[in-house]
């Protein structure tokens, strides 16, 4: 009798580990074995041929700025259910961002952002800040 009381804590606790190690494995159907809520997104970057410097460093600051981002995951296509295009554009003084979001190959979203050189800074706080609400929003309602 003595030995069953003694028992019975340690048998409740290595239920609970058991308890707590199924609902913590991956899902064993994933091929990634990644169990999170996060999107998994892809970014294509489309720059004119003859692309200013201050527009290459544009797209790179965006390119950082979405890679450290927390609400999603950065992947490869094959691996995205939402792919994100960025098309850079300059017009004499003005720089164009125009972000088009599709989720499995259909348009969800397009986001235009312009506005002066200047600016740049601006632009790419703008343009990342809307793309993370509208694919956290799209995503929040698709499930």
């Amino acid at each position: 009798m003595d030995l069953k009381r003694r028992l019975l804590p340690i048998a409740i606790a290595l239920g609970m580990v058991a308890v707590l190690f199924v609902s913590w494995t991956p899902n064993w159907e994933s091929p990634t074995w990644l169990r999170s809520e996060k999107p998994y997104v892809a970014f294509h970057f489309e720059l004119q041929d003859n692309a200013e410097k201050s527009v290459q460093n544009l797209a790179f600051d965006i390119s950082n700025r979405l890679e450290v981002r927390h609400e999603w995951h950065r992947v490869e296509d094959n691996n995205a259910e939402w792919q994100v295009n960025l098309a850079f554009q300059n017009q004499q003084n003005a720089i164009q961002i125009d972000a088009t979001v599709r989720r499995q190959e259909k348009i969800v979203d397009h986001i235009v952002v312009r506005g002066e050189s200047a600016v740049a800074n601006e632009l790419a706080d703008r343009i990342v800040a809307l793309l993370s609400s509208r694919i956290e929003k799209a995503h929040k309602n698709a499930d």
